[in-house]
């Protein structure tokens, strides 16, 4: 037999306390606890405590919160309630934390604005942007209260995008307490909006990853009018009337029909008549687009006509009276 064994047996032979940790039936004081309840038990406090274990010492902290008392003070309680543990280190503390459901912003951001978004009429609640004020937590309840989060109050002021709320969680004491939890901030409608990505200049013809989609409260765009771009339809195909900047909203007006025919151009001059089709080149002495009347030369009689651009570098002659007569001129 080892030497460790034979001290163990005679240990035990002679009746010598061990350790209260290794002592079965023994009160052990914990010095770490965990609770879920609004009270702190001598069961929570000790392993062993037998019929004693339901007897309430003192409130716990509040939901996600973390507290000390001397080890003393809880021996102490527990001798009064008729429960011998041994005596404990004046030094020492018991840290006693209160179990919690935390309850993280983004989920009550979104609870906020999908009551406002009823209220404006908006069916995506991802049109509206929450944003609390400075210093607002996360909300702390018990750990069983699993309900979901209930707005009890809510107040907007369309004008200032301010608002007041007080939420709720169903099956925490606390929220029915207290009346809920109060929370302010700001919540403003978010606008779609198209900007270039790049310096997009005068004529250029605007491409898909020319563009991309934003999305800001309408506040922060009081230029912001009926006639902005707010989809990619609206730009893509069309020319830039005069140079778009990156990251800035743009209008209707700031856009053109690409212009299939440059000032000074070479241009083939289409007459349509019936029965007959003639042609003939000619100078454009204006740029335009697609259904645009410019002004053209007859390359060969140097005569100036109005006509309608029909394509790239390609002109048709604008219905006029005198249409056949400049036809039949053509040598």
């Amino acid at each position: 037999m080892s030497r460790a064994r034979r001290l163990l047996l005679a240990t035990l032979l002679c009746g010598i306390a061990l350790p209260a940790t290794a002592q079965s039936g023994r009160p052990v004081l914990r010095l770490d606890v965990t609770v879920a309840g609004e009270v702190v038990r001598l069961g929570d406090l000790f392993e062993n405590a037998g019929r004693h274990a339901d007897v309430a010492v003192f409130r716990s902290p509040d939901p996600g919160h973390t507290g000390q008392v001397p080890a003393w003070r809880i021996v102490e309680a527990a001798r009064r309630a008729g429960l011998e543990p041994e005596s404990a280190d004046r030094n020492r503390e018991v840290t006693v934390t209160r179990d919690a459901r935390t309850v993280p912003l983004a989920e009550m951001e979104e609870k906020i604005a999908t009551g406002l978004a009823g209220t404006l009429g908006l069916s995506d609640s991802s049109r509206i942007q929450v944003v609390f004020d400075r210093g607002t937590r996360p909300l702390v309840v018990e750990r069983e209260a699993s309900g979901q989060i209930d707005i009890l109050r809510l107040e907007h002021d369309p004008r200032s995008g301010r608002f007041d709320a007080v939420l709720g969680i169903r099956g925490s004491g606390r929220s029915e307490r207290t009346g809920g939890f109060r929370v302010n901030g700001t919540a403003n409608e978010l606008v779609e909006f198209v900007v270039p990505a790049r310096t997009i200049g005068r004529g250029e013809v605007v491409r898909t990853s020319d563009l991309t989609v934003e999305r800001r409260p309408r506040s922060a765009l009081p230029g912001m009018t009926a006639d902005t771009i707010v989809s990619l339809g609206q730009a893509v195909g069309m020319a830039a009337r005069r140079p778009l900047s990156p990251e800035r909203p743009f209008r209707t007006a700031d856009l053109m029909k690409p212009e299939l025919v440059e000032r000074n151009a070479n241009v083939l001059i289409v007459v349509e008549l019936p029965g007959l089709s003639l042609t003939m080149r000619g100078k454009a002495l204006e740029a335009g687009a697609e259904g645009d009347v410019i002004q053209v030369e007859n390359m060969q009689s140097r005569k100036k006509l109005q006509a309608v651009v029909t394509g790239l570098n390609r002109v048709s002659l604008a219905a006029q009276p005198n249409a056949l007569t400049t036809a039949s001129r053509i040598p």
